[in-house]
């Protein structure tokens, strides 16, 4: 597409100073009527303005930015919407539109004259998207990206040794499009190329071992359809029926005997956290990130790993693996793999963050998930990179649907690795005087496929001298791995607590 060389004009070289006060927020009704959300809007001098970051989230998109060329993308739908700061014209597709006045750049937010940028969502989404400003409501008149529900009933059946679950589709799939997993009295079951209307299926039970079930549509993909049971989860299966059933068999501790159900009460303290693998960035011919000053960012994390590594086994008595303990190279697959192999029950991987701009400063704890900051972005492309040096067709069996499959079965981690990262980062920024970079997420190769809580930790920008000074000292290395021990302790007992 040829994007038209005025659009890229900066109509306005100087930012001035917004003020700004919180507006009325708009109501979004989705089609099934699953989700009703608010849409922030924000008040500058000129009008009423929305965050395009904030209508993207809707629609599970997410916003791009081109450094080179200035401009943000965002696809929704069939349609790419480009835009830049501080800049009046719009591209839709191949369709440009001049709005009023220029774009807002604020608090790395791009936001637009609310009134000019729906008119134009209505009649590039006709049919399909609707806003009625009388009533400050943005309807989605339809799923967007979606095609009719395929998921068409659920039935459950009470047997003596257990339940019947079963799920009639319009659809024939295949057992690899299916996932189910289970913990804490959930019973998922995922379903790669489902579309589930979640307002007509979700439903309460007074009796019955399903006490609920909760669908959602989590991507245009994947359909999620949650069971909570009454008792704790003993064994579950699924297997095909035709014509186009699924049939899941559940049995809980209500079904089997004393026997068995002492053997559940050992199976708990398999969630106990007794074993724990760090992951120091990094090594071998990737040397990470250089310093100013020639520091290897694989040198660094190493010694704080070690130091970590000690801390906790002194003081927490627990196992403690690594992915390495020298300098050694070792590919991002095979770092989860490795604790997965050892069924571990944290995954803990540590770096030093790095940035052209020499005075960006502070420490960032990461979680797996899409990226909603260019910073983020960038970092995990940054440590992705680490695939030039390994074997890429180490990763051309993840198929899409696997990919998609795995990160729903995630999900179920995604709650405990975001708490363990609020933990880490708020420890650090108190023990070490580090500012404060927040916890974020990012699409971080490293992270794929953990089966347990994990996060990354970048402890402090190497690229910066002052703290490049800092990460070669033993002692900030120890004070570093003390913040990170003190936080998988506070963790550890809350984890345990909720078995």
């Amino acid at each position: 597409m040829k994007i038209p060389a005025y659009f890229f004009l900066i109509v306005c070289s100087i930012v001035i100073p917004l003020s700004m006060v919180v507006a009325q927020p708009i109501t979004v009704i989705h089609a099934d009527g699953s989700l009703h959300t608010d849409l922030k809007t924000e008040i500058f001098q000129n009008g009423q303005f929305v965050a395009i970051e904030d209508f993207a989230d809707i629609f599970n998109a997410a916003v791009h930015y081109d450094s080179v060329r200035n401009i943000f993308t965002v696809q929704i739908d069939k349609k790419k919407l480009i835009f830049a700061p501080l800049n009046p014209f719009l591209l839709v597709n191949n369709r440009c539109y001049q709005l009023p006045t220029v774009t807002k750049f604020h608090r790395k937010k791009i936001y637009l004259p609310l009134k000019y940028f729906f008119n134009i969502i209505n009649r590039e989404f006709q049919g399909k998207i609707n806003f009625d400003p009388a009533h400050g409501t943005l309807s989605i008149l339809q799923p967007i990206y979606s095609k009719q529900p395929n998921i068409k009933d659920i039935d459950i059946e009470q047997k003596i040794n257990g339940t019947l679950i079963t799920v009639t589709t319009s659809k024939n799939f295949n057992e690899a499009d299916i996932s189910l997993r289970a913990r804490h009295r959930w019973l998922y079951l995922d379903i790669y190329g489902g579309i589930i209307d979640s307002l007509q299926f979700y439903a309460e039970y007074k009796q019955g071992i399903v006490a609920r079930i909760v669908p959602s549509q989590i991507s245009n993909e994947l359909a999620q359809i949650g069971f909570r049971l009454r008792d704790e989860i003993v064994e579950k299966n699924f297997y095909l029926q035709s014509p186009r059933k699924i049939i899941v068999s559940v049995k809980t501790k209500q079904d089997v005997s004393d026997e068995i159900n002492r053997v559940i009460e050992q199976e708990k303290l398999k969630w106990h956290i007794d074993k724990i693998v760090i992951d120091p960035g990094h090594g071998g011919r990737d040397p990470g990130a250089i310093g100013p000053r020639g520091t290897y960012e694989k040198n660094v994390v190493l010694g704080i790993a070690k130091y970590l590594r000690d801390y906790l086994v002194n003081n927490l008595g627990v196992e403690v693996l690594m992915t390495r303990d020298s300098d050694k190279f070792i590919e991002l697959k095979e770092r989860t793999a490795f604790a997965n192999r050892n069924q571990a029950k944290l995954f803990i991987s540590i770096h030093a963050n790095s940035n052209p701009h020499k005075s960006l400063r502070g420490v960032s704890t990461y979680f797996l998930g899409p990226d909603k900051s260019d910073e983020a972005r960038e970092v995990a492309q940054f440590e992705n990179s680490v695939i030039k040096y390994e074997n890429k067709s180490n990763y051309s069996d993840m198929t899409n649907e696997q990919f998609i499959l795995s990160a729903g079965a995630q999900t179920m981690y995604t709650k405990e690795s975001e708490y363990l990262a609020g933990i880490i980062q708020e420890t650090i920024m108190e023990n070490c005087g580090l500012q404060n970079r927040g916890v974020r997420q990012a699409n971080f190769y490293v992270l794929w496929g953990a089966s347990m809580p994990n996060v990354l930790i970048e402890t402090a920008f190497i690229s910066n001298k002052k703290e490049e000074k800092l990460l070669r000292t033993k002692s900030f290395q120890k004070k570093l791995a003390y913040s990170i021990f003190v936080s998988i302790k506070k963790f550890k007992e809350k984890y345990e607590s909720m078995f």
